[in-house]
């Protein structure tokens, strides 16, 4: 007998097992009130105690045969029944999450089916969205490694010259700063995931955003770009590495798709919320790319595949709800890009 069958087996015969002692118990408890209603036959009614005793001893003789026969025939009825379901549960066992179950009209009552169902759908999800970011991660890496092996070839070519071998390089160590980028945001990911509690304190959203636009002023002089701050007097209690992250990952998307004009960073109270929000003139997106700019690994521009790996606003959305926050865009095509941070103040 195989394996899974000796499994299967064993848990038709525990099933078998549970029933038959429950139907014992019950049996045992008709013998206890048949001899009590003989002892109070005899103590109360004037009958011949023999025959009250002969009486007893039928009825009990025909509860004990009945309580088997009906032990047996229950036990019966309830295996028949659990089949099905140890069928379907050895499937997902094995994989597949495809599965599904109608339940028995022994089973009727406690609504097994429906939960069986609803949990291998969820599984399903879950399997096909670690299907796909394998096979999106595999992607991601094996683009900068086979740059890296392609310009490595040609490296060895004895006849490059200085500006060749130059350009060669920077491009291997562009490829290998990707790569280190794209491993540190999936551990960043598997960490946010793995999260339950994060540490909070409290502290100046306003001069923790000032901050952060400090680290792109080069770039947006580089590219011509106005960069404008407007921040109220904002006291936050979050976790400043994590928030920081968040607004550095937005301002590196506004930056990075805006050609001209400029980009907009402002933080206010509204309620018991802060409120931040990052906003540029860039190329914007179209209702496709808007809808799925979360998911992992999405590129919307592929043009500007080669600048990042498609984590950072997963990253950031994981982050915010993290944060006990909401993260918002709004965004059409040739007319820019907003995206709003609402954040528990918590002071």
């Amino acid at each position: 007998m195989s394996k899974q069958k000796r499994k299967k087996h064993n848990i038709f015969t525990r099933i078998t097992f549970i029933v038959v002692m429950c139907l014992f118990v019950l049996l045992m408890v008709t013998m206890i009130a048949t001899l009590g209603l003989t002892s109070l036959i005899t103590q109360y009614w004037d009958i011949d105690s023999d025959n009250v005793l002969l009486f007893g001893t039928i009825i009990l003789a025909i509860s004990i045969v009945f309580g088997v026969a009906l032990s047996f025939a229950y036990s019966a009825i309830i295996v028949k029944a659990s089949r099905p379901y140890l069928d379907a549960l050895q499937k997902v066992a094995e994989g597949d999450f495809s599965v599904r179950i109608e339940d028995s009209p022994v089973f009727a009552n406690f609504n097994i089916a429906n939960n069986f169902n609803y949990m291998t759908s969820q599984l399903q999800s879950v399997e096909t969205l670690r299907e796909n970011f394998v096979s999106d991660f595999s992607h991601e890496f094996k683009t900068p490694i086979s740059s890296i092996s392609g310009f490595a070839k040609l490296l060895k070519n004895p006849n490059l010259s200085p500006e060749q071998r130059n350009e060669y390089l920077d491009v291997i160590i562009d490829e290998s700063k990707r790569l280190v980028e794209l491993s540190e945001s999936v551990l960043l990911l598997n960490r946010l995931d793995a999260s339950t509690e994060i540490e909070k304190q409290t502290y100046q959203l306003d001069e923790q955003l000032r901050q952060c636009v400090l680290m792109f002023e080069q770039q947006c002089e580089d590219k011509g770009l106005e960069l404008y701050v407007d921040c109220d007097d904002v006291q936050i209690n979050s976790n400043y590495k994590l928030l920081s992250q968040v607004v550095v990952n937005l301002l590196s998307n506004a930056v990075k798709f805006t050609d001209a004009g400029h980009i907009d960073v402002s933080c206010k109270t509204v309620g018991l919320n802060a409120m931040i929000v990052v906003s540029d003139t860039g190329c914007g997106m179209d209702e496709e790319t808007r809808s799925n700019i979360f998911n992992k690994f999405y590129q919307g521009d592929k043009s500007h595949t080669t600048a990042g790996n498609g984590l950072g606003l997963c990253i950031a959305k994981k982050i915010v709800e993290l944060l006990g926050g909401q993260i918002f865009v709004e965004s059409k095509l040739g007319e820019g890009s907003k995206f709003t941070v609402l954040l528990l103040k918590g002071v």
